[in-house]
């Protein structure tokens, strides 16, 4: 029985030295065409993958810049809203200021409660316009057509003098870089003796 089964195996063992090393080697040889198509399979959808990828990536990119963008243009959108309703609310305001400053010129007693209370309230009044962004134009030195309106020229005693401001008529008031109300001013000129 022993013998029987030696010779068993070794009739395998002559079967898979000699007619399956055919049949590895055929499969090995399909083996590796189908992994070479699958590699180039592979490769393909990988490639496609990626530029997927990329077409996203660049899209995420964008989408993120536009909201930034738009993000940007709402926020100062809404300043200058802000600054127009400022605006409108302080020109409404400034003839107000202006009255509380005539009743104080109109008062001839500096002493009474009458004025003291007026000045307070317009004291109070101008720090309010001052929190919504208003300003008082300098209206010391040289004249400025940006910000001063020449009402009158009045003759300069000096050469230093000419285009100097000299008086102030009406206060002008800013609203952060814009000019709400130019300051009517008196303006020095050198008299040349021509009266042309």
């Amino acid at each position: 029985m022993i013998e029987e089964k030696d010779k068993i195996d070794d009739f395998i063992t002559s079967e898979d030295n000699g007619n399956n090393e055919d049949d590895l080697t055929k499969q090995a040889g399909v083996a590796s065409e189908t992994t070479d198509d699958d590699a180039e399979s592979l490769k393909l959808k990988l490639d496609a993958a990626l530029d997927e990828a990329s077409r996203l990536r660049d899209e995420a990119s964008r989408a993120k810049a536009d909201f930034y963008n738009y993000r940007t243009r709402i926020e100062r959108d809404r300043a200058k809203d802000r600054a127009l309703a400022a605006e409108g609310a302080v020109l409404d305001l400034l003839p107000v200021l202006d009255n509380l400053q005539r009743a104080l010129d109109a008062e001839s007693d500096k002493d009474s409660s009458m004025y003291k209370g007026v000045l307070m309230v317009r004291k109070q009044f101008f720090e309010v316009l001052q929190n919504m962004g208003l300003r008082l134009i300098e209206t010391s030195g040289m004249f400025d057509p940006k910000v001063h309106e020449a009402v009158m020229m009045v003759d300069a005693e000096s050469d230093d003098e000419d285009g100097m401001v000299k008086e102030v008529l009406h206060t002008g008031y800013m609203l952060g870089e814009k000019v709400l109300r130019a300051a009517g001013v008196k303006v020095g000129r050198k008299n040349t003796g021509d009266k042309s």
